[in-house]
């Protein structure tokens, strides 16, 4: 066996033997897997996974250094792209591809800051539509279920999506089982 194929069965097998050791041998060998595909990708002669205008945009968006968004599209070109949907921020590439605790901590604090804003963002366009509904349309609903047959669906479901119950046809939960089943009636005996 090749000593190379060698040292990476010993890799391999580090994870089943020693916990520990493997853990920080699999932090070493996340930021080498990100250096041998850029090393290998010059040594063929082709271009290496560079950063372009919009990758330097999204990085400014997302607050990462050219370092880290190279990193990053190297990532989500990579190991990322067999295992993520392909919206998946170059953030959060970066924390599940962490080489500390420390770092893995710093992205996610990036990325729950980034829903953050995104989320009250959201929620402010949604005050501004139903104020403007409001306004605009002062007598009718958003949406008219009287025009709508009913469709079958359970209660907890019309309630939740704030559906009237005159537009359901009821409909028992999944694993539901009425108290009455099973119960003898009244004044018989078992």
């Amino acid at each position: 066996m090749p000593r190379r194929m060698k040292i990476k069965a010993a890799v391999i097998s580090l994870p089943l033997l020693f916990p520990v050791v493997a853990h920080s041998q699999t932090q070493a060998t996340a930021q080498q897997r990100t250096e041998e595909v850029t090393n290998a990708t010059q040594a063929q002669g082709r271009n290496p996974i560079a950063l372009d205008a919009v990758d330097r945009l999204r990085a400014n968006i997302w607050g990462l250094t050219d370092e880290e968004m190279l990193r990053a599209k190297t990532l989500l070109e990579g190991p990322r792209k067999a295992f993520s949907v392909e919206n998946l921020s170059p953030i959060e590439a970066l924390g599940i591809h962490a080489t500390s605790e420390a770092e893995r901590r710093k992205y996610a604090e990036m990325f729950a800051r980034a829903f953050h804003a995104d989320v009250e963002r959201s929620l402010a366009w949604n005050r501004a539509f139903t104020e403007a509904m409001a306004r605009l349309y002062p007598n009718e609903p958003v949406v008219n279920f009287s025009q709508i047959p009913p469709v079958p669906a359970t209660v907890g479901a019309a309630d939740t999506l704030n559906v009237p119950r005159t537009a359901i046809i009821e409909t028992p939960a999944p694993g539901y089982t009425p108290l009455t089943q099973g119960v003898p009636a009244q004044g018989t005996n078992k």
